[in-house]
């Protein structure tokens, strides 16, 4: 038995010779054709694209649809089904019946990377940078009708929270569009994705990497705990107030900022050795680090893809200025700890450790 496959909804089988517009209207998919005059052929109001197969095109059919024929328009009561026959119809068309511009999509999840990371606005909540650029860049396969249910679902959930949140006027683009512009493209996206997913039930997980942290802080606090039964903590001698040790080292994770006192200059008044080396430098340091997340992206911009392209992903690779000085801080603490640890003798004179 032949098929009558309406692209993005369903499969249909059916009789040789039944009318396509029969089917059409027994499965419920002729919302938007009225055929008022029933069948036949004069008012041209339940034409369909028929993509694949179908009979010879009738005269009556020429003479209403004229030059749309070339389009694969046909009036689907003139259609008779001897073969397989794939179709679209208006109203449940696939992203590429309605001559969707790939650019135009792209400048969308341009702006939607933009909103992402320059004005910290998640479009939407939960959607990475990754997941944009590798949308991004298969454009041409997701206007195509190729892409993966989940990839319609979420360029759809895109187009989505920007009508809710009006910003489709903001959107730059070459490409002449409107409200309805994105309207249609999120209709036509819909017909791609799936009933079973669409209907699936969100349910609450937690993240792979926390297994991980867990697994991890387990091995070490049991690590740990083993080596503490086996192997004496290194006390000295019980401490008197009237001793001193010289020199007088704080803890190893506080030595850096001792060493960094020892060795900041003294300008005077507020800007003395501890104030700088105590407060100064250490404080930079610190609001350094908390604003990574945040100025990452403009140092990126930079470069020579600019704000406009594509924004940095989250490798190492892609982020060299901000790893670099990330890394460099981090390096200066752990050879201020080293130095005050090995290389400061008596009077916080530097020595050499193997003396």
């Amino acid at each position: 038995m032949p098929k009558v496959i309406i692209l993005g909804q369903e499969e249909i089988e059916v009789e040789a010779g039944a009318n396509l517009l029969r089917v059409i209207q027994q499965h419920g998919y002729d919302r938007n054709l009225p055929a008022t005059c029933d069948g036949r052929c004069t008012c041209g109001t339940c034409a369909v694209r028929v993509l694949k197969g179908g009979d010879e095109v009738k005269p009556c059919e020429k003479d209403l649809l004229k030059d749309q024929i070339e389009k694969k328009w046909r009036l689907s009561c003139q259609v008779l089904v001897e073969q397989d026959i794939e179709v679209e119809v208006p109203g449940y068309e696939v992203a590429e019946a309605l001559e969707i511009e790939p650019g135009l999509l792209a400048d969308i999840l341009d702006f939607a990377a933009d909103r992402l990371v320059f004005h910290g606005n998640p479009l939407p909540s939960g959607v990475g940078l990754k997941r944009l650029k590798d949308l991004r860049r298969r454009v041409d396969e997701i206007v195509a009708g190729e892409a993966d249910p989940a990839d319609y679902r979420l360029v759809r959930q895109i187009l989505l929270e920007l009508l809710e949140r009006d910003l489709v006027k903001e959107i730059p683009s070459k490409h002449p569009f409107t409200e309805r512009t994105v309207e249609m493209m999120i209709q036509a996206f819909e017909k791609r994705i799936p009933k079973a997913i669409e209907e699936r039930e969100e349910v609450l997980t937690y993240p792979y990497f926390l297994y991980v942290a867990f697994a991890i802080l387990f091995f070490l606090l049991g690590g740990l705990s083993i080596y503490a039964l086996f192997v004496d903590a290194p006390l000295e001698q019980t401490a008197t107030p009237t001793f001193t040790p010289n020199p007088e080292k704080a803890p190893w994770y506080f030595l850096g900022i001792q060493e960094l006192l020892a060795i900041s200059p003294n300008l005077g008044g507020f800007l003395n050795s501890i104030a700088i080396g105590g407060v100064i430098l250490p404080g930079l340091v610190v609001l350094f680090w908390l604003a990574i997340p945040y100025i990452e992206p403009y140092l990126e911009a930079l470069g020579p893809r600019g704000r406009r392209g594509l924004p940095p992903g989250r490798r190492l690779s892609e982020r060299p200025v901000t790893v670099a000085l990330f890394t460099l801080s981090v390096l200066l603490f752990v050879a201020l700890v080293v130095i005050g640890t090995y290389f400061r003798g008596p009077n916080w004179e530097f020595v050499l450790p193997w003396r």
